[in-house]
């Protein structure tokens, strides 16, 4: 009877050791899609710090973050603009607010909503690639993050900021951090990090009307979210002019006014 359960037993190591040394492999493709792997290889060659290494870590990421936060004083360019916003869910509703701004003031919008998408896919795909090349946008508004706001273990994660941030190359930019519903485990920090002073807008905090499953803003709350970007817009890297849109136009502008493009995640 004790050994009733051994071929179990062996079944579960062979397994869990398969899923290690997966984990320290490369990426891999089944059928051209990327297999997301166990964090394994991280946690064990996760580099230990003492209290002390930790602390002074952590005393420079606050300088940086203190130093990305400051308010440029920059002129504004009241030319008009060629917008792309690009990202997760969050995009849509946040596009039709600004294709207000941009027709009280002159602009153009193109939009693409990406269900479930995040840096990792953005960064791996020439998407992005070829929607600079074909709407060669002045301005790009970024908003991704929040379907990374639980990832605790970011350097990965850092690498695809960094490879988005290439693409985009030296085009005008916001990234929008995620409007966070919950604490994050570092996401909207290591953004900041990543993005040039005056280039990233943290939404955390802002007190914002959600739908039903309490993360996604409904149009009225991403109309506020949008409307604490556009203040905040003076006092970035590249002030552009983005007055109020009146009331004719909030209301007249629908669906068609943000060219909005819709994509379905690879997983």
């Amino acid at each position: 009877m004790k050994f009733k359960y051994t071929g179990i037993w062996l079944l579960f190591a062979s397994a869990l050791l398969l899923i290690t040394v997966i984990s320290f492999a490369g990426d891999i493709s089944i059928f051209g899609i990327k297999v997301k792997k166990a964090p394994i290889a991280e946690k064990l060659t996760e580099k230990y710090l003492t209290t002390e290494e930790k602390a002074a870590q952590d005393s420079i990421r606050s300088r940086i973050l203190e130093e990305k936060s400051k308010p440029q004083e920059n002129p504004v360019d009241t030319a008009p603009q060629s917008f792309l916003i690009f990202g997760d869910s969050m995009t849509q509703n946040l596009a039709l607010r600004l294709a207000a701004y941009a027709r009280q003031n002159g602009h153009t919008i193109h939009t693409v909503n990406w269900d479930s998408s995040g840096t990792r896919i953005w960064s791996q795909c020439d998407t992005l690639d070829n929607l600079i090349a074909r709407y060669h946008p002045s301005f790009i508004f970024v908003s991704l993050g929040s379907n990374e706001l639980y990832i605790r273990h970011l350097d990965k994660y850092r690498e695809y900021v960094r490879t988005i941030l290439a693409k985009i190359d030296t085009i005008p930019y916001v990234w929008i951090g995620p409007p966070n519903w919950k604490p994050d485990e570092g996401i909207g920090d290591m953004l900041r990090e990543e993005t040039a002073p005056g280039c990233y807008f943290s939404s955390a905090g802002i007190e914002l009307p959600r739908k039903r499953d309490q993360i996604h803003p409904t149009r009225d709350g991403a109309a506020i979210w949008f409307d604490s970007i556009a203040r905040w817009i003076p006092k970035s890297a590249h002030p552009i002019r983005l007055l109020t849109p009146a009331d004719s136009i909030v209301a007249s502008t629908k669906l068609k006014h943000t060219n909005i493009v819709y994509l379905k995640a690879l997983h």
